[in-house]
């Protein structure tokens, strides 16, 4: 794979507001959609991660995707520290 193409290559996708929604360096979470190709791909998973707009600094590369569905020129990288679940335990 050629040095371009990595860069087009991204783990996940995030749809937020503005980049203002997403501090770098703190734990924040967030609604992430897996991209990685096989059945459960577009599954969305609710995390606690960090992010940051070098894409060399975390494992993952990270999609932003604007309101409309507009992707954002820049990758970002992202570290995912732990899976949340939003059901509450009583009704699971």
């Amino acid at each position: 794979m050629t040095k371009e193409a990595e860069k087009k290559v991204y783990n996940f996708d995030v749809f937020v507001n503005s980049l203002g929604d997403l501090p770098e360096g703190k734990e924040i979470q967030l609604a992430l959609r897996d991209l990685t190709p096989g059945r459960h791909k577009y599954c969305y998973r609710n995390v606690v991660a960090m992010v940051s707009a070098n894409p060399e600094t975390y494992p993952e590369k990270l999609q932003i995707r604007f309101g409309r569905g507009q992707a954002h020129s820049q990758p970002y990288s992202i570290k995912i520290l732990n899976d949340v679940d939003r059901i509450p335990e009583r009704w699971r």
